[in-house]
């Protein structure tokens, strides 16, 4: 069997790492040639999932990290995106297509990542989030 390539990124609780997360990211789809098509998606899943790490899961303390893995499949990337914080409820999440929460500036981010990629998983107390995205 083949092993996935992996990838690992660690950074700082700061939106400013943001563009590191985009530069990690590029650099991946250039080295196996992925489409650009699947750039976008993958880019808008990670981000969100960054910044839900750096706002609600490290409370935006900076000397907390955040570590992103990324692994390449033949076809698909699996990322996952683990913080230091206590983890959140991913069960029992607000719908932020539900009419009283349609005009609240936030909660919309899972809802995005879930729309976006193939499967999305949680571990046990919420702190760590991994979704696929089938690029071909």
């Amino acid at each position: 069997m083949i092993e996935p390539s992996r990838y690992i990124l660690v950074i700082n609780s700061s939106q400013n790492e943001l563009t590191k997360a985009e530069a990690f990211l590029k650099d991946i789809f250039v080295a196996h040639k992925l489409p650009d098509i699947c750039f976008n998606k993958a880019y808008l899943c990670l981000s969100e999932a960054v910044v839900n790490s750096i706002v609600h899961g490290n409370k935006n303390v900076l000397h907390k990290e955040i570590k992103v893995k990324v692994d390449c499949l033949t076809h698909s990337l699996v990322v996952s995106v683990t913080d230091e914080g206590e983890g959140f409820d991913f069960i029992n999440l607000p719908d932020p297509t539900h009419r009283k929460n349609l005009k609240k500036e936030s909660g919309r981010g899972i809802h995005i990542i879930k729309s976006l990629s193939d499967s999305v998983e949680y571990n046990h107390i919420g702190n760590s989030l991994q979704f696929k995205i089938q690029c071909k």
